[in-house]
């Protein structure tokens, strides 16, 4: 079988699909093919009717030249590469004791997955509840039932915190070979399966939240063990390598070997490695504000007369304007909830979420800039101080009980402070404040000067009925636990490997688990179970 994979194919939203893919496939090769399968599909708004963009993978029929044909057609062909599998041939190094993981979010759900898949039966700790009962649990803070609780929240718990933002399965690690990997395992873990050939594949904090508790009966099956209420408190190193750790100041595990994945807030665990001599620094990050408009707005600004077309989905945009340092928005949410993401009582971190139909009828989108640790300090937790102040700060201007300090960005731009109600869905309320006296001044000139682009693209992105959310802090991580390139283990202590958004090293839930399957890669092409 010779196989060709067709980049850029359009078909028209008015064609049946199926059919129309295939004759685009033979008007681009000039041949017949004998089978096409659909990889990948997107809907392209950029032109005055949206249609599909499209990948696929065409079986050519004996006669065709694959050769010349890929030569013909440059960037929009290629030969498809096989999946490799998430299982290793073990190394020649006797593993002495038990391989850890710490954290379930993506980083350690799928570390832990490929660890047990290689029989390596891991054990996972995760400070927070399990995934169920941290959904209803955040439910319930929600609604102002329960207190805060600091170890089980929107950031930590079963899922990570990107259990609760949109379950947005897409990255721009997109054509990383392990990708299918990780959808396929969603997909027999419950996700639906058009996320295998989605563009855009979104799953929503519903579905998400049963699909990580079937991932870890999976992890069960293969031998590994999961323990929650459990926080790591402690480290043993001795002779530069990590010996054993400590969970819930009462505990001692003896350890070969621990993936490090605790998520970009656990500021606790970073405090105590810099405590026990891990090597850590400080790194960019990203900080801003979250914007909410009507769903209907978006929609008619990107699809134009197809708005309300029920074979697409609710519009999204993805925009980035280089003026004054930069502003981009980032964690799109069409559909969704703006919510608080918050684990340390007295600060404020907002964020945005969805369920997977996407219908609250809101849209929201973080617009953050890039802070470099000359904006906030060169020590390794200059930048979680950073965070703290303004978290604070929003707090105290919500009015101490996790509203959100609020504003029209119309209000925002003019310089007024005009109280009003403002709709929406944040669900903790929201206070009126006027939001520059609360930002830093390097993310208010940012907002100034791109904020207009930003509305020529999307026509009424700048308006009375755009609300401004203060303070989204948490977009990442402000930490790095620098590690060896070769053999992804902490640099100054061996056997500790440092994992995921919380290491420094992912942003989104799909970089993310591809980071922590690489990372028990590498434990599993060292050690042998002995």
């Amino acid at each position: 079988m010779s196989l060709i994979r067709l980049y850029n194919l359009n078909v028209s939203l008015e064609d049946e699909f199926d059919r129309a893919l295939k004759r685009e496939a033979a008007k681009r090769l000039g041949v017949e093919p004998a089978s096409v399968r659909l990889i990948k599909r997107g809907v392209d708004a950029r032109e005055r009717t949206p249609r599909f963009n499209c990948t696929a993978d065409v079986e050519l029929p004996e006669t065709a030249d694959r050769e010349r044909l890929l030569r013909d057609l440059g960037s929009n062909a290629a030969v498809p590469e096989p999946t490799p599998p998430l299982t290793a041939t073990p190394g020649a190094e006797p593993l002495k004791g038990r391989v850890v993981v710490v954290g379930s979010g993506p980083a350690g759900g799928f570390a832990a997955y490929v660890l047990a898949l290689n029989g390596y039966s891991p054990l996972l700790i995760e400070r927070g509840k399990p995934a169920l009962e941290r959904l209803r649990q955040i439910g319930r803070w929600n609604a102002g039932v329960v207190e805060l609780d600091p170890e089980s929240n929107a950031l930590f718990g079963e899922g990570g915190a990107g259990s609760f933002s949109d379950g947005k399965l897409y990255t721009s690690s997109r054509r990383d070979a392990l990708t299918p990997r990780i959808l396929e395992t969603f997909v027999e873990c419950g996700a639906p399966e058009r996320i295998l050939t989605d563009a855009a594949p979104h799953v929503g904090t519903d579905i998400l939240s049963r699909v990580v508790v079937k991932m870890r009966e999976k992890i069960e099956a293969l031998g590994g063990e999961f323990r929650f209420d459990a926080k790591l408190t402690d480290v043993v190193v001795g002779d530069g390598r990590i010996s054993a750790i400590t969970v819930n100041d009462s505990e001692t595990i003896d350890v070969a070997s621990v993936v490090l994945a605790p998520g970009h807030s656990a500021r606790d665990t970073y405090e105590m490695l810099l405590n026990r001599g891990v090597a850590l620094e400080g790194k960019p990050f990203q900080l801003g504000v979250r914007i909410e408009h009507a769903q209907e707005l978006i929609d008619k600004a990107q699809l134009g007369r197809y708005a309300r077309d029920k074979r697409l989905a609710p519009a999204s945009y993805d925009i980035a304007c280089q003026a004054a340092g930069g502003l981009y928005s980032f964690c799109m949410c069409p559909g969704g909830i703006t919510m608080a993401a918050v684990s340390e009582p007295g600060c404020l971190n907002t964020n945005g979420m969805s369920f997977s139909p996407r219908s609250s009828g809101y849209a929201n989108s973080a617009l953050v800039t890039t802070f470099e640790p000359a904006d906030f300090g060169l020590k390794p937790l200059d930048g979680v101080e950073f965070q703290r102040r303004y978290e604070r700060a929003a707090f105290k201007a919500g009015g101490g009980g996790y509203a959100t300090p609020a504003q029209p960005v119309t209000h925002y731009l003019r310089g007024l402070h005009s109280p009003r109600k403002m709709r929406g869905t944040y669900a903790r309320g929201r206070e009126y404040a006027s939001l520059a006296e609360l930002l830093p001044e390097k993310l208010n000139k940012a907002l100034r000067a791109n904020l207009p682009e930003f509305d020529k693209r999307i026509r009424g992105f700048v308006s009375d009925s755009g609300i401004l959310h203060a303070i989204e802090a948490r977009a990442s991580s402000p930490v790095r636990i620098p590690r060896n390139p070769e053999t992804r283990e902490s640099t100054n202590v061996a056997g500790l490997y440092p994992a995921g958004e919380g290491a420094g090293y992912a942003g989104g839930i799909m970089s993310a688990a591809l980071d922590g399957i690489r990372s028990a890669l590498a434990i599993v092409t060292k050690y042998n179970q002995g």
